[in-house]
């Protein structure tokens, strides 16, 4: 019979209070995926102290396979990522981070590509936080299974490299693939795919983190991006994203 006790590195997404004095924590785990767990102590316990939104390290828990639950006796924070909640951007990117995940019951997520972003957005400015999102987004995108071809023409089979400089691709949403000019009607011409924008995905997925994170966007093709990941983002979902709907205009 495997133990009841176990621990794994773990990532605290949020908590929701229960019974008088209690709260169960959403947990992202390395060894086990999305884990949800009691907490318990009064306010002033270190446990639950501990225990808060962003937090992670190694985490240990109690499992009663009877009852199907899960209590955390104890946590070893290593990364308590303060400056997430002293502004407003970092706050809203962790809050879709978090949505994704919980929302996917896990399976939209990577525990080591979410502990990294929340690292980064912990330590970076608004602009950089702003960049982070499209990287973060994209990458869950592909390895969910879900990316876009953004190199080929679904409709005439034609390639795109950026090499070509100029050219722009429409991300065709009934398609669920991109369009070239020639192929694409006025109408079809919903989420444009610069040369700019193409590379910078590309970099995102093939190149090393600090390779992608040194790349600059004009405002126009971070604006693209942003607009073709979201409603993807949404697709993924299967409906809207609550904090893409009210986090309107920060970003």
């Amino acid at each position: 019979m495997a133990s009841r006790s176990w621990s794994s590195q773990a990532i605290v997404l949020n908590l929701t209070p229960f019974g008088e004095n209690h709260r169960e924590a959403s947990v992202l785990t390395r060894e086990r995926g999305l884990v949800k767990a009691a907490v318990f102590g009064g306010a002033k316990s270190r446990l639950r102290s501990a225990v808060a939104p962003y937090h992670s390290g190694q985490m240990w828990f109690y499992s009663d396979p009877v009852k199907k639950t899960n209590k955390i006796t104890d946590f070893d924070v290593k990364q308590w990522r303060e400056n997430i909640r002293e502004n407003l951007v970092r706050t809203w990117c962790a809050s879709l981070c978090t949505e994704i995940v919980l929302r996917s019951q896990g399976g939209m997520s990577d525990w080591i590509l979410v502990n990294g972003f929340f690292d980064g957005i912990n330590i970076s400015g608004e602009d950089e936080c702003k960049k982070a999102v499209l990287r973060f987004l994209w990458r869950t995108a592909v390895i969910s299974g879900f990316r876009i071809n953004i190199e080929t023409c679904s409709r005439c089979g034609t390639s795109y490299g950026t090499e070509h400089s100029n050219s722009v691709l429409w991300y065709e949403p009934q398609e669920d693939g991109c369009l070239c000019s020639a192929c694409a009607g006025k109408h079809e011409r919903i989420f444009p795919l610069s040369a700019e924008g193409r590379f910078y995905l590309q970099a995102v997925e093939t190149c090393k983190p600090g390779i992608s994170r040194s790349l600059d966007l004009s405002a126009q093709t971070y604006i693209q991006l942003r607009d073709f990941l979201f409603f993807i983002t949404a697709r993924m979902l299967g409906g809207k994203v609550k904090t893409i709907e009210s986090g309107a205009g920060i970003l």
